[in-house]
């Protein structure tokens, strides 16, 4: 049976608590001395189906995704670890921010180790991803970018590139001239609450630099361009709340359609091989 313990971390870092929820697979209790891979997860508040009636479009049901995917044979079902988001939310998630580093040296010098001191998961960049959207996918490719020696893959569903002007992209992105020993997955809408594009232009910006440094769609990029808009029948037997309906018809940017997308990047990241580490 899979479960969701919630702790608090007291960081000296971000001198405040951080909530983490932690999802444990099914596999865990079944398998007692198996080593599971890592997925570090952003805007914890948003991951799992607890949160289901709480929320105005619904979680990314993230544990019913790993549970349905493990059950299937597609995927090596990771352990979730889940941070919460904070009050400083859009400046610790962009990467060029001061926040941003104090969130960086959270991740890095007090969560890494706890997970690993409390949990039964494998190490190495081949067994740990981060994954996230919006801001959150922003967020979690940097980490990814910045520690490739700590993070193998990425997935990144309507990363906010576009925040500041893509200056993430022209800042960062277009001086890196090695190819990054990652694998990334990226994805996005074509419309948002503000009728606008879902970041798509700035994913596709990011695109062309990945491709530009070496990686390849297919292989170790995947990038996914999502046309599809619900109708109101659909909506209805949603978890999308009843107020939220009308702007859900036209809106990309929401936890209904990354829930929807969410086996693309748990494929990507976890597929089973032939082979199992421990």
């Amino acid at each position: 049976m899979s479960t969701i313990e919630v702790h608090q971390i007291d960081s000296t870092i971000l001198k405040r608590k951080r909530k983490i929820r932690v999802f444990l697979p099914s596999a865990v209790a079944a398998e007692p001395t198996r080593r599971f891979k890592l997925l570090i997860q952003q805007d914890a508040q948003m991951a799992f189906t607890e949160r289901d009636r709480d929320l105005p479009y619904g979680s990314w049901g993230i544990d019913e995704w790993v549970e349905r995917l493990a059950a299937e044979g597609v995927i090596d079902p990771p352990i979730v670890v889940a941070v919460d988001n904070s009050p400083a939310r859009m400046r610790e998630y962009f990467p060029l921010s001061d926040e941003f580093k104090l969130y960086e040296r959270f991740v890095l010098e007090e969560l890494l180790p706890w997970i690993r001191g409390n949990y039964r998961v494998q190490e190495g960049p081949a067994n740990t991803a981060l994954m996230g959207s919006s801001m959150g996918g922003l967020v979690s490719f940097a980490l990814a970018l910045n520690h490739q020696d700590l993070f193998g893959a990425a997935a990144c569903l309507s990363p906010w590139f576009e925040v500041e002007n893509n200056r993430y992209v022209h800042d960062v992105l277009k001086n890196v001239q090695e190819k990054p020993a990652l694998r990334v997955y990226l994805d996005s809408g074509i419309r948002d609450w503000r009728d606008l594009d879902d970041g798509h232009r700035g994913m596709l910006m990011a695109r062309k630099e990945l491709l530009r440094l070496g990686l390849h769609e297919g292989d170790d990029l995947q990038v996914f361009v999502d046309t599809w808009f619900p109708t109101m029948r659909d909506l209805e037997s949603s978890l999308v709340k009843e107020d939220k309906r009308a702007i859900a018809l036209s809106n990309q940017h929401n936890e209904f359609q990354w829930r929807r997308r969410l086996r693309a990047p748990l494929e990507f990241l976890f597929a089973r091989t032939d082979v199992r580490l421990s």
